[in-house]
């Protein structure tokens, strides 16, 4: 907020004479007003020792000559965590589109940013207090890393207590056989964790489970504790629909075990997988099959078919996604099994270090492509010095979730 907005400045001086308060503002009255000059770091509001929660109400009023950035100077108790929000136009608090939030030490070094770690696009720190107490919260709008201003609107800065719980435990098991699902070897199973507000769930961290289908989060993905409120977990694995438990409410230091997460396999399975390696330098025919088997009631009148994506190929994209043009007709009674093949042509030409994976899906007749029954990730090879080998199946694994955009976090020790 600029100088001149004399209402305002009138406002806040009541707010002073009624804490006691002169000079720059301190205040325990759990909310404050944003006063200029606040820009740059050095210069930074001084609200001193607050009493928790606080809200500071402010505006970046940037225009093409005055880039505006605002900066709020806060003691408190070395060591003791906080959540700092910084909300704008996405729940209602302000009309700052896209907040950014900095912590700065009090040299004003740069500790940290965040950017769409809240509700919507706004931002949100989880913060220990430096060793002499000192913290410098800067505002400014996506994405100004250097916090040197340019964003317009009003927002609310909220510095709560952080209040940790102890952990959410679980196991993923096969909603058929109520076996757990392995998490270090096939089918791979996976728990994501997500923390429930103001209508949104986003996955705060995840996790292999372990042989015994089990999991455990006690930290979220950047390594700082769990905070109460409401959670989700979401189980996958290979070749099973997703599974999910209700919501539900974790308490200060409550370690909460949320039992099984049951998994529903797929109606079509895929099992002994024959892929293709050792492929010379100068590429060839990659030939691989694997067995279907299908495991519904009824006889299965479908088709399967094989898709191939490749990255750092050494293309114009660097990338490649595409069909295998033959599909395979498939006409399965019910738990009967069937081998079906695919190939396709690696050029020689694609570089050192790429990497090619393949998948498969089977779909009911007519319309198999929006009627799948089953799909599962196959395998992956790469390309080095003495031609294409095959990527050991847990590292091809992970190749996977990237691909998918489900990349794994793993837990902090």
């Amino acid at each position: 907020m600029k100088h001149g907005d004399l209402s305002l400045q009138a406002l806040v001086l009541v707010m002073l004479l009624l804490g006691g308060v002169c000079g720059n503002v301190s205040t325990t009255f759990g909310q404050g007003l944003e006063i200029e000059p606040n820009n740059p770091c050095p210069t930074a509001q001084n609200f001193g020792a607050v009493a928790l929660p606080f809200t500071v109400t402010g505006s970046l009023d940037s225009t093409p000559g005055n880039p505006d950035v605002d900066f709020f100077r806060f003691t408190g108790t070395p060591g003791s965590v906080v959540r700092v929000d910084l909300e704008g136009q996405a729940t209602g608090k302000g009309t700052l589109r896209d907040p950014f939030l900095g912590f700065f030490d009090a040299g004003c070094t740069r500790i940290a940013v965040n950017d769409d770690g809240g509700i919507g696009l706004n931002s949100r720190l989880v913060l220990v207090i430096p060793a002499d107490g000192v913290f410098i919260l800067g505002v400014t709008l996506c994405c100004d890393s250097g916090f040197v201003g340019g964003g317009v609107g009003t927002y609310q800065l909220t510095i709560t207590p952080f209040v940790a719980i102890g952990s959410i435990s679980g196991r993923v098991v096969d909603a058929q056989t109520g076996e757990p699902l392995a998490g270090d070897t096939a089918p791979f199973s996976v728990a994501r964790l997500l923390r429930c507000e103001g209508g949104e769930c986003p996955q705060v961290s995840s996790q292999n489970a372990d042989a015994a289908g089990r999991f455990q989060f006690t930290q979220d993905s950047s390594g700082q504790p769990l905070e109460v409120g409401t959670y989700r977990v979401l189980g996958t694995a290979q070749q099973y629909q997703q599974g999910q438990t209700d919501l539900f409410e974790v308490a200060e230091g409550e370690d909460r075990d949320v039992g099984d997460v049951p998994l529903q396999p797929f109606p079509v399975q895929f099992s002994e997988l024959v892929p293709c390696e050792n492929l010379p330098p100068e590429g060839g025919r990659c030939q691989y099959s694997m067995m279907v088997t299908n495991r519904l009631a009824t006889p299965l009148d479908g088709e399967a078919w094989s898709v191939v994506q490749g990255f750092g190929i050494g293309s114009f994209t660097d990338s490649t996604t595409f069909q295998i043009k033959t599909l395979q007709a498939l006409a399965l009674k019910s738990q009967k099994s069937r081998k079906v093949r695919f190939r396709f042509q690696v050029p020689g030409k694609v570089r050192d270090g790429a990497s090619i994976c393949t998948r498969v899906f089977v779909g009911q007749r007519p319309g198999a492509f929006f009627d799948t029954v089953g799909t599962a990730a196959l395998f992956c090879i790469t390309k080095g010095a003495s031609g294409f080998s095959l990527v050991p199946e847990k590292e091809a694994q992970q190749m996977f979730q990237q691909l998918s955009g489900q990349t794994l976090i793993p837990p902090k020790k």
